[in-house]
This record gives structure tokens, C-alpha cells and sequence, in this order.
């Protein structure tokens, strides 16, 4: 199994596992090497406390050292073989030695000068490693002759190689054991911390099956806005799927009534210009059901996750194809916008939107039109006004129903303002119908940016 094929909890069990054997040895190494220097120091401090024992002892006259008693407070001196040993040099002669060195030869360094000392390490004939302290001393008598002298002390290492190991394998076994603990309660740690996670996948499940329609749990703080993502993208499904299941079934229904006239037509009508007439008429409205319930159906809806398109764009180029098309009235058409505004729309959808009210704002215009969009609060505000003939009161309510017209002398099938209706209701926005400044109609449109 490759690394990129394991899952969260075992990568970060992993990870963690890695970073705590990493710690834990690198802590074992320093303390262990802290350990090591402060025993080190704790017996070179033990030497030179011996070297002050033997010189607190010693007796000197005019002729050098004179005497040094046998009996020291260091018992270990008088002990042979303690592994705790003296004496004291002068250049190669040695002039005085504890009774624990007797019959052992121990290869000691040369003077190291004038109240200087010397650590080193000696062996002695059996591989016997000690830690030997060479400490120089200069004696002058009345007359003002010199005696230099060397007291070396030299102790045993075993026992300090013995400490060192029992110490080290201690810490091991502390260290490997408190580790062991550490990676168990991160396990625990690790899983309740995944545990809101594993809930969303159950979830997820739980939608994939039909048992459930969006996630309704309440998740950590971290996962909201996904959840909240997720919902939304599952809202906007659902919204689609409602308008492809109603759409499909108001296509059928709506078909039933034209059919039957086609069929009563053909059973009864024997002549061949009626029934031409008949069967265009009815065709035209087949053709007209349809394509308002395919747009219907294709509507996107509103969705963050759909990239933000400009307003000031699409109008801009509607307005040069419309310019085109009703070149023969002069139409004088004016676009205020705040600032580029951009929203969260399919193209196409905006597109249907704004071309259907702004098509039908020259459709019924005399001579001028306005534009004017505004964001504020997350909230896209467009007015389109014409100097027409305004809408008759009676007819408010009723224009966007699919077929409805005003005018029957202009051309228009009169499901534009149906279109434009159901893709506001997708987008959850508004459109309200009011006098316009100006005279005629003005079409205010509220949709979340």
C-alpha cells in the first residue's frame, strides 16, 4: 500500500508516530549525554578534593616532602586494589605512593607545570581503564630552592561505565514506555479528533441512498463552511431535478390540448385549407410549449459555486444587437452602473434574462431606454425603463402567465416575460411592475449577487 492510498487518521498516525520517535530520541541522546557530562564532572570534582586531601596531609621541610601518612580520610587509599590510587612524582621518581597502588604500575603523565592539572585517561596491565588527575605543585624552601612535584589520582572507571549503563538503559525503558503511552492516547486523540468527519462521510452515504436530503448535523466551526457548501450544491441539484420533473410534466399536460385539436380537426374537417390552417396553428404552439419548457428545464438557479460573471458585459453586448435590430427607430439607450457588477450566474441564464426585458423594452419603447444596475448588501438591483405606453393596471398581475400579451398588433409569441419570470423564481430574486419616471414601463429585478 502506497502512502497516497492511506487514509487521513493513518497518515497523521504516521506522521505523528515519525515526529515522536524523532523526539523521544533525540531527548534520549541529550539526556543521556547531559547524564554522562554531569558524572564526568561530579568525579573530576572528585579527584581534585583528593588532591587536596593528600596535600592537607603532607608535611614538607627544607629538604622537599618529608612525609605523608599511611592512614588518609579516604579510606580507599589504605585499601589494595579499591580502584582508588596515589602518588606522588617527582620528574620520573616517584617519592610517595597510597597503599591501595602497591605492586600495580600505573603509566602516569608528565608534570603538567605549576599549579596546573591534567585529566587523562591510563590503563593499567589488565585493560583496567581509570581516570587519572595530575595535579603540579611547587614546593620552596627558606633558602629558596624548588621542588617540583606531581600528586596523581586515579580512579577506577568500571563503576562510572556501570552507572552510565544502568542509567541509559533506564531511560529507555521510560522513554520507549511513555512513547508507547503517547502513541495510544494519539490514537484516541486522532480519532475523536477525525470523528466529525467520519459523521459527514456517513451522511453522505446516508444522501447517496435516499435516506436523508442534505446534511444536517451541527459540525466543528472548521467544517461549517464545507457543510455548508455541500448543502448548498445539494439544494441546487435538488432545485434543478424539481424543475426538469415539473417541467416534463407541464410540457405533457400542455401538450394534450393541441394534440386534440390536431386529432378532432383530422376526423372532422374534410377540407384541406382549414385543416392546414388548423395544423400550423397548432404546431406553432407545439413549437412554442416546447422551447419555453426546455428553457424552463435548463435554467441553472443560483450557486456560489457557479464563477462570477459581469452584468456590465452582457448588457453591453445585448444592447449592440438590439441597436441593430430596431436601428429604424433611433432608439436612444442609456446603461448606468455603479461599478462592474459581477454574479454568480450561468451566462446563458442571464443572457435569456436580460434579453427578453430588454428586447421588450425597444419592442414597446418610443424613443428612449434605460438601464440602471446597483449592488449593495450581496444584492444585484437592475431597472429597465422605457417611455411606452406603460402596462394597464389590469394587466399587471397577469403579464408574465405564460401566452399573455399586451399589444396583439407586435410580434411575440408572449412567453418572454414568462421566461424571465421563471428564471428570477430560480435565482430567488424578485421583479416588481411600475410607472417609469420617464412614461412608460420599468422592470425592477432583485437577484443575490
Amino acid at each position: 500500500m502506497t502512502i497516497n492510498r492511506l487514509s487521513l487518521s493513518a497518515r497523521l498516525l504516521f506522521a505523528v508516530s515519525l515526529v515522536l520517535t524523532a523526539f523521544l530520541g533525540l531527548s534520549a541522546f541529550s539526556l543521556n549525554n547531559a547524564f554522562q557530562a554531569t558524572a564526568e564532572s561530579a568525579q573530576q570534582k572528585r579527584l581534585i578534593n583528593y588532591v587536596y586531601t593528600i596535600l592537607s596531609a603532607a608535611s614538607f621541610d627544607e629538604s622537599g616532602l618529608s612525609h605523608v601518612p599511611d592512614q588518609l580520610a579516604e579510606p580507599d587509599f589504605s585499601t589494595p586494589n579499591s580502584g582508588l590510587y596515589a602518588q606522588i612524582t617527582s620528574g620520573r621518581k616517584i617519592v610517595w605512593q597510597s597503599e591501595s597502588s602497591l605492586g600495580i604500575f600505573i603509566a602516569l603523565p608528565e608534570h603538567p607545570g605549576e599549579s596546573n592539572q591534567y585529566f587523562s585517561n591510563v590503563k593499567l596491565n589488565d585493560n583496567v581503564r581509570l581516570l587519572n588527575l595530575a595535579y603540579g605543585i611547587v614546593w620552596e624552601n627558606e633558602a629558596g630552592k624548588k621542588f617540583n612535584y606531581t600528586i596523581n589520582v586515579s580512579e577506577d572507571l568500571s563503576a562510572f561505565d556501570q552507572q552510565n549503563a544502568e542509567f541509559e538503559l533506564s531511560l529507555w525503558r521510560w522513554l520507549g514506555g511513555t512513547g508507547l503511552i503517547l502513541l495510544i492516547a494519539q490514537t484516541f486523540i486522532l480519532r475523536w479528533g477525525l470523528r466529525p468527519l467520519h459523521d459527514v462521510a456517513l451522511d453522505l452515504h446516508a444522501i447517496e441512498n435516499g435516506d436523508h436530503k442534505r446534511l444536517s448535523k451541527h459540525y466543528p466551526k472548521e467544517l461549517n463552511q464545507l457543510t455548508q457548501n455541500i448543502n448548498t450544491l445539494l439544494d441546487h441539484e435538488q432545485s434543478r431535478r424539481e424543475r426538469y420533473k415539473n417541467s416534463l410534466a407541464d410540457l405533457a399536460h400542455s401538450l394534450k390540448t393541441p394534440l386534440a385539436v390536431i386529432r378532432g380537426e383530422l376526423e372532422q374537417t374534410s377540407e384541406t385549407t382549414s385543416l392546414r390552417e388548423t395544423t400550423y396553428e397548432q404546431l406553432n404552439h407545439v413549437s412554442e410549449l416546447v422551447d419555453y419548457q426546455l428553457q424552463r428545464a435548463a435554467t441553472e438557479g443560483h450557486s456560489s459555486f457557479q464563477s462570477p460573471i459581469s452584468l456590465g458585459e452582457i448588457i453591453h453586448k445585448i444592447l449592440k444587437s438590439l441597436n441593430k435590430v430596431y436601428q429604424a427607430k433611433s432608439i436612444v439607450s442609456q446603461c448606468e452602473i455603479e461599478h462592474d457588477v459581477f454574479i454568480h450566474a450561468d451566462e446563458g441564464d442571464m443572457y435569456e434574462l436580460l434579453g427578453n426585458l430588454l428586447e421588450n423594452a425597444f419592442k414597446y419603447c418610443n424613443k428612449k431606454v434605460n438601464i440602471f444596475i446597483t449592488s449593495q448588501y450581496k444584492q444585484v438591483k437592475i431597472q429597465i425603463d422605457d417611455d411606452g405606453k406603460g402596462i394597464p393596471k389590469k394587466s399587471k398581475y397577469n403579464i408574465i402567465k405564460r401566452g399573455q400579451r399586451i399589444d396583439t398588433q407586435v410580434e411575440g409569441h408572449g412567453l418572454g416575460l414568462a421566461i424571465v419570470s421563471d428564471i428570477i423564481d430560480a435565482y430567488e430574486g424578485t421583479i416588481e411592475f411600475k410607472r417609469s419616471p420617464i412614461g412608460g414601463a420599468r422592470f425592477t429585478i432583485q437577484l443575490p449577487q
